[in-house]
């Protein structure tokens, strides 16, 4: 367990952290203009990403549209007033963009050519205008002149941008170098009927009229009208309804073109129709059960597909772009589609807004194959530096946040952020919970926290002298005994846990605990790493009597920061040593002492076992060791920009799922167990 200015000493380097004293403040690393990028500099040689990975962070917020130049791609979030910018070849974070200077004022629609980022602010009646190179802000364009009203799309051709004004039932034309207004395009023979999506291709510009069952089409160097398309044969459908009086429901909801073909998705019709780019003609209407469309929200076109984001169906429907005939149908839990309402595709890869989730979906064009699910800050995680899981919960303790973090373990959804100063969190950094209580250790409060495991209501917190607490920083619980580390106490205290009563504090020159940073128990025994002892101490978890102290040379421990037991095996994990020691459950003694460069031990700093395997998480690798627990024979290194790994810190495993807490990157991986 990674406690104090060693946990944090990476932080500190970057500008994360500020220790002072006891005093830990913490700065935001992204502002209105700031920037975190989370490097991916694995080597290219890495296992093979399990499927169904998980990552937990990130900033989104009701992202509303997605956009991507091939190089970047931009995130509106229409409730966060925010824009996200990530690497599009890897999906990493570059920068969170707020700020009143920005003027994001509800953003619901993005476009960029790879120079400029153009956002749309229906709330704000205006257009934020972006240098795609830094995020920078060049203008914000506001004004009645410019007829802005409720914009709800946006594109740019090479001279002009065009914003869907949705309830002026207008089209506002800027100019792209100077975003100075060019003209505002209304009147009834337009057929502007709640406009909102817009597309373009070379000489046209198209636009879905979501409450007409229209598309109106237009010269893009002139503005002037070519046609409107409407009419049932179109396959265009609209769902009227309402309670206490008429609600128009949309039926057009996004639009996509190229050089020979135009895409509408009708949402309330469930089908897809066709147009001819060249004469605007019916191609064809796609529908039919096997398409799977539920609620279509968006489309994208890549070189051979058509792909579709249905908003009620959580899913992604693929078919051929020069037949239309159907590919298939993706959805999953792995996938994390949420209410996805945007799609876009760069050529290699698909990017799905989830407005729902507060996520992002990335995945091949070519393959449809998952590639990373970037997930949202409603989280709370904030330097997340200790995980444990009972089998039916997985909690997260944040360090930065003083909070802790609940999560469903069959699906990792959010069950609730538990913060405020009744829990006395003050930097908590153990956690254990044995499915009926949690305990949390607060390294800089003295103190411990239980909760109920079932509803994470406070039972109490245990704070005292008597107690002995000296910066707490692990905690482990087992047959009824809470025992709790002192990193800087050099003791151990043990509380009963059904009551949380002291049962003793055990110190004193025999254990030989110096610098505890570490415990796990069974029924019979109790374990204690001491990382400045390079030692284990062994005691009688029946009476906290010592048992023994392990700390000779063949042990090699060094600097031993993370222990786990389960059944007959020991594992300690070796932070300066790079190597894993195991020892016998039973007898203590000396197993074997696993090191050498194919196991890529990188500062391992914590341990866990579900009896069949053992994880080693590397926090300078950026990586998880997988062994096997009856050998101890290395079964897999686990890396690679899917998992997102920014400094793992901790890891639990139960119920066939792994956990990784994720200090420098601000979230949680979970995959699942070989």
């Amino acid at each position: 367990m990674r406690a104090n200015s060693f946990l944090f000493a990476r932080s500190v380097a970057v500008g994360a952290l500020f220790l002072s004293g006891m005093t830990l403040a913490v700065t935001s690393a992204v502002g209105a203009t700031g920037s975190k990028a989370f490097q991916d500099s694995l080597p290219a040689k890495a296992a093979r990403p399990l499927s169904g990975v998980k990552v937990f962070g990130w900033g989104f917020d009701d992202p509303a549209a997605v956009a991507s130049d091939g190089t970047h791609v931009w995130v509106a979030n229409q409730a966060g007033n925010s824009v996200i910018e990530l690497s599009a070849s890897t999906g990493s974070l570059i920068k969170v963009i707020s700020g009143s200077s920005y003027g994001f004022d509800g953003p619901s629609a993005i476009a960029s050519d790879g120079t400029h980022v153009w956002v749309a602010n229906q709330a704000g009646n205006s257009a934020t205008e972006l240098s795609a190179a830094t995020g920078s802000l060049v203008r914000v364009i506001r004004g009645v002149i410019y007829g802005f009203d409720h914009p709800d799309g946006i594109a740019r051709s090479a001279t002009h941008v065009w914003v869907a004004n949705r309830a002026g039932n207008s089209l506002t034309e800027l100019s792209a170098s100077t975003g100075a207004p060019v003209k505002v395009i209304r009147g009834p023979s337009y057929g502007f009927d709640g406009p909102r999506g817009i597309a373009l291709e070379g000489t046209h510009v198209w636009v879905a009229n979501r409450d007409s069952n229209s598309v109106t089409e237009l010269s893009a160097s002139t503005g002037a009208l070519v046609r409107v398309d409407s009419g049932s044969r179109y396959g265009f459908d609209e769902v009227v309804s309402g309670v206490g009086g008429l609600i128009v429901v949309p039926g057009l909801s996004a639009i996509a073109s190229d050089a020979t073909d135009v895409w509408v998705a009708n949402s309330n019709g469930n089908s897809i129709t066709e147009l001819s780019a060249a004469t605007g003609a019916l191609v064809r209407v796609i529908r039919g059960s096997s398409y799977g469309f539920d609620y279509p929200e968006g489309v994208a076109r890549s070189a051979t597909h058509v792909w579709v984001v249905n908003a009620d169906g959580k899913s992604l429907t693929e078919f051929s772009a020069s037949t239309g005939a159907f590919t298939r149908v993706i959805r999953g839990l792995s996938y994390g589609f949420d209410d996805p309402v945007s799609v876009v595709s760069d050529g290699s890869h698909l990017w799905v807004a989830n407005f729902g989730g507060n996520s992002l979906t990335e995945l091949s064009a070519s393959t449809g194959a998952l590639a990373r699910v970037i997930r949202g800050s409603i989280y709370g995680f904030a330097y997340p530096s200790g995980i444990a899981s009972d089998g039916t919960h997985v909690w997260v303790a944040n360090f930065g946040g003083n909070s802790l973090t609940e999560l469903s373990a069959s699906t990792g959804a959010l069950t609730r952020v538990i913060r405020g100063s009744s829990y006395g969190f003050d930097c908590p950094l153990g956690i254990a919970s044995d499915g009926t209580h949690v305990w949390v250790a607060n390294v800089y409060g003295n103190s411990v926290t239980e909760l109920s495991a079932s509803t994470g209501a406070l039972t109490r917190v245990i704070s005292g002298s008597s107690y002995g607490f000296g910066d707490p920083d692990a905690v482990a619980s087992e047959g009824g005994h809470v025992w709790v580390a002192n990193s800087n106490g050099d003791a151990v205290t043990e509380l009963s846990a059904s009551t949380g009563a002291l049962r003793r504090v055990i110190s004193g020159s025999s254990d030989r605990f110096r610098n505890p940073d570490a415990v796990a128990s069974d029924v019979t025994h109790v374990w204690v790493a001491n990382r400045i002892g390079d030692s284990v101490t062994e005691l009688s978890a029946s009476t906290g009597a010592l048992v023994k102290v392990d700390s000779a040379a063949r042990y090699a421990f060094s600097y031993p920061e993370g222990i786990a037991a389960k059944g007959s095996h020991v594992w300690v994990a070796n932070a300066f040593g790079n190597s894993v020691t195991e020892l016998s459950a039973s007898t203590g003694a000396l197993v074997k002492v696993i090191r050498g460069s194919s196991y890529r031990f990188d500062d391992p700093v914590a341990v866990a076992s579900d009896g069949s395997h053992v994880w080693v998480a590397n926090a300078d690798g950026n990586s998880v060791t997988e062994l096997s627990a009856a050998t101890g024979a290395l079964t897999r290194l686990i890396r690679g920009s899917s998992y997102r790994f920014d400094d793992p810190v901790a890891v639990a495993a139960e119920g066939g799922h792994v956990w990784v807490a994720n200090s420098d990157g601000m979230s949680v991986t979970e995959f699942r167990a070989s």
